[in-house]
């Protein structure tokens, strides 16, 4: 489990950020047929790297060959697979078991990386345009939720090919459905190389040009620049952000990795490998069981820089230099990459239960990739590929996003709505409100064996297909989410307009609800009094859903059913049964259940307003009882049928509503202080908008 840990992040490294972006989990390709192991196989001595970059290497591919920097808890460096290859009735192959031994004996006998090792070749982009991939190959990949024998990452540096200029560095991210960290034409004059900052565990490659090192910068200020050029994306209406990957442990992030699963065993137990604990990343930043936890973890380490490794002869200063190697080498001695599939709980909220998904990811084989052949398949900027080649496919625009928060205990977190100048007005009043997210999450869409991280809440998937979708967030401590929606092409934001909430494990009650036997259910919001839309997707089921909650928190939970008829009712803290569930067997849509919820919600807006109030009784409390009982007449109406009275009942309520507004807006009104003003004045039009809804809608048939 998770152990505190020291360390902080530098004072040069504290930053306002504006996060997103996305991690990159799982490879790609599916590994051959899984042989025989053998983990006592002997592997030949790692050599000793050379003093000087032999005169084989292209002098352009020297050049440019990167420097790589690497976090302190960083287990596996780039080295070469050819030394753990086994000859089978397969073919020549590179098994996890065998690597991960080999690889560990040989790095805890030297104390240090052994054999680092770079591959490079070059590959015609477009005309005129060449791209030298630097290929980097680790025995292992551990992150959060995503884990794997066998790890290929990836550097192209796209060059003119008649003048050598740099046109453009894209890091890889690890994923098809990540954003990789790209830089257009970037300054690597004198003897500047390319700079690589490499994630912690999985590897993924962020650039590094603003001479800031170790350290990303997604966004400039005016003191220095960012290390991408990927162009801004909207994520929600308050925020945009770069799209890129980045280096999450690196911005501040708090990310927990995850020990994999085989056969039943933890991986640092297993009897068939020769590894302990501490071969595997630090256990103050592992978690091992997510759902064990009743909050999230507040303590993970941000990343330190570690090990510097550089091509021997970069003028940076480094603790150990790497080979260059033609990457036709690897081809030609090793027919592939084997090892077994392993597994984590990944949970997926449904209405009786919550169901489970292993989470598995595969190796991926470079010389079976699109990009190995066609550099471009790996540049994920738009404006980037249109600048090689004049192309912009349409499928770098199919995009998914969105950024998470929690709703937890107390008034200090943001509120919908109300400013944060006004807050203490409702200290006292408030149970729950909006905060960051202390610990990054995962996302996963269920169609996609791939999954994500957020970056300081944030996420984006690019090269989503169009169709139905279901999207899944779950992370230590955390209730999961699950929300289904259709994708159309172009930018999907998830959740209510791009935002998402998540609940602690133990604050957690769970509104459940079955459409099957009335009319379906088509949609669901789920309304917090002050806090504001906490849900509002489709179900994650055929008709049934079930969404987390604060259980301390008051909702209105809105239904739309499968002919468009609308539908609302209450959840408070009282409505929850001993196991945390409240659950609605059927689902009422249409006039009267609208009504109804309005009377509630006029009842606790009158509360507000009265405990906010210098003095008993005044102008504004007068109109909302009026309004109250306006819409207890209403219902009534409704309840026998007289759709025609309800309407001019909720009329009368709708005026009252905006009087009661006028009157709090106004100079001379003295009962209510400014910040009791800012408080009030959301809950007002909420409630004028629900009376609006309710005389819009039919009653049920």
């Amino acid at each position: 489990m998770n152990k505190s840990g020291d360390d902080q992040p530098e004072d040069s490294r504290r930053r306002v950020l504006t996060y997103a972006a996305l991690a990159a989990l799982g490879g790609t390709g599916i590994a051959g047929a899984w042989t025989l192991s053998q983990p006592d196989a002997p592997s030949d001595p790692a050599p000793a790297p050379p003093e000087a970059i032999p005169e084989s290497v292209p002098e352009l591919v020297a050049r440019h060959a990167p420097d790589l920097y690497f976090g302190a808890l960083e287990k596996w460096f780039p080295t070469d697979p050819q030394q753990y290859a086994i000859e089978t009735v397969g073919g020549s192959v590179v098994d996890g078991y065998t690597a991960l031994n080999g690889y560990t004996t040989a790095f805890n006998n030297a104390g240090t990386p052994p054999d680092p090792v770079v591959f490079y070749r070059v590959v015609e982009a477009a005309e005129g345009v060449d791209a030298i991939q630097y290929w980097m190959y680790s025995v292992f990949d551990q992150f959060t939720v995503n884990f794997h024998w066998h790890d290929w990452e990836l550097l192209q540096v796209f060059v003119d090919r008649e003048t050598g200029t740099p046109l453009l560095l894209s890091a890889s991210a690890h994923s098809r459905a990540s954003p990789n960290n790209e830089f257009l034409d970037p300054d690597l004059s004198g003897d500047r190389r390319p700079a690589i900052l490499a994630e912690v565990g999985s590897h993924s490659s962020a650039s590094e040009l603003n001479d800031r090192l170790p350290s990303f910068e997604r966004l400039p200020t005016d003191d220095w620049r960012s290390d991408v050029t990927n162009d801004l994306l909207d994520i929600s209406q308050s925020l945009s952000t770069p799209f890129a990957y980045g280096l999450p442990r690196d911005e501040g992030a708090r990310l927990p990795f995850v020990m994999p699963e085989l056969d039943g065993y933890r991986l640092d137990q297993h009897p068939s490998l020769s590894v302990d604990r501490e071969d595997f990343i630090d256990e103050r930043v592992t978690v091992d069981s997510w759902r064990g936890l009743p909050r999230p973890p507040t303590d993970l380490p941000l990343r330190e820089p570690g090990l510097v490794i550089t091509s021997s002869d970069s003028p940076t200063e480094s603790d150990a230099t790497y080979r260059l190697l033609p990457m036709a080498s690897v081809r030609e001695t090793v027919d592939d990459f084997v090892g077994p599939q392993l597994g984590f709980e990944f949970a997926i909220p449904g209405f009786a239960e919550e169901l489970y998904a292993s989470h598995i990811t595969s190796v991926g084989i470079p010389w079976e990739q699109p990009r190995y052949t066609d550099p471009l398949a790996d540049v994920t900027d738009p404006a980037h590929r249109q600048r090689i080649d004049g192309e912009r496919p349409a499928g770098l625009l199919n995009r998914v996003v969105g950024s998470v928060r929690y709703l937890g205990s107390g008034s200090d977190g943001a509120l919908n709505g109300v400013p944060a100048a006004p807050r203490e007005a409702l200290d006292g009043l408030v149970d729950v409100s909006l905060y960051d997210l202390p610990t990054e999450v995962a996302v996963r869409l269920a169609s996609d064996p791939e999954a994500t991280v957020t970056r300081n809440g944030v996420f984006g998937l690019l090269h989503v297909d169009s169709g139905e979708h279901q999207l899944v967030v779950n992370g230590p401590g955390f209730a999961p989410l699950a929300q289904r929606f259709v994708h159309e092409g172009g930018l999907f934001q998830a959740g209510a307009g791009g935002e998402l909430t998540l609940i602690a494990t133990e604050d957690a009650g769970w509104i459940r609800g079955d459409g099957r036997e009335t009319n379906g259910i088509a949609h669901i919001r789920v309304v917090e009094d002050y806090a504001g839309v906490v849900y509002d997707g489709r179900p994650a089921e055929d008709d049934r859903f079930a969404v987390a909650v604060h259980r301390a928190g008051r909702y209105t939970v809105e239904i739309e059913d499968t002919d468009g008829r609308l539908g609302a009712y209450r959840v408070g803290p009282d409505s929850f049964d001993e196991e945390g569930n409240t659950i609605r067997e059927g689902i009422d849509t249409g006039k009267q259940s609208l009504i109804t919820t309005l009377v509630d919600e006029l009842r606790g807006g009158r509360e507000l307003a009265r405990s906010l109030a210098d003095g008993e009784e005044n102008e504004i409390l007068n109109r909302l009882s009026r309004a109250q009982e306006e819409a207890a007449a209403a219902a009534t109406a409704a309840e026998r049928g007289d759709g025609r009275t309800a309407d001019r009942q909720l009329s009368t309520v709708s005026s009252l509503l905006m009087e009661a507004l006028e009157i709090l807006s106004s100079e001379d009104q003295r009962a209510y202080s400014d910040a009791a003003v800012a408080a009030l004045e959301p809950r007002f039009q909420a409630l004028i908008d629900r009376a609006e809804s309710a005389a819009d809608t039919e009653l049920s048939p």
